[in-house]
C-alpha cells in the first residue's frame, strides 16, 4: 500500500514539474512587461537599472560586460536555466542573497513558466 502512495506522489511531481515548464510565451511577454523597467531584450543588448537579457539563458549569473553586478551575483554560481529562474523569480532574495535586485516576486506558479518560455524564446 505504501509503494502506491509514494509512486501516486512521485507522478503528482513529475506532471507538476513538467507543466512548470511548459509555460506560453506569449502570456510570457505580457508579464515580462514588469521587467522592462529594469531589464533590455533589444539587440544589441542594451543595460538599464538591470543587465540586459539577452542571451540569458545558459549564461552564468553576474558575467555579462558593462553591467556592474552585487558581489552576491557574481560569486552565485548560478547557471540561467528554467529551474533556476524560476526559483529566482519566485524569491530573488532567497535565493541569492544580498544581490541588489529590487522587484516584487512572481507568486504565481504559471507566470513564472510563461516568462521564462517567453525568455527562451526572446532572449536569444
Amino acid at each position: 500500500m505504501a509503494w502506491r502512495v509514494v509512486a501516486g506522489l512521485m507522478s503528482l511531481f513529475a506532471a507538476s514539474t513538467a507543466l512548470a515548464g511548459d509555460g506560453d510565451p506569449k502570456a510570457g511577454e505580457t508579464v515580462f512587461k514588469k521587467c522592462l523597467a529594469c531589464h533590455s531584450l533589444a539587440k544589441p543588448p542594451k543595460h538599464g537599472i538591470g543587465p540586459s537579457l539577452v542571451g540569458v539563458i545558459g549564461r552564468k549569473a553576474g558575467t555579462v560586460d558593462g553591467f556592474k553586478y552585487s558581489d552576491a551575483m557574481k560569486d552565485a554560481g548560478v547557471v540561467w536555466d528554467e529551474s533556476s529562474l524560476d526559483a529566482y523569480l519566485k524569491d530573488p532574495k532567497g535565493f541569492i542573497p544580498k544581490n541588489k535586485m529590487v522587484f516584487a516576486p512572481l507568486t504565481k506558479e504559471a507566470d513564472r513558466a510563461d516568462v521564462v518560455a517567453y525568455l527562451k524564446q526572446a532572449a536569444k
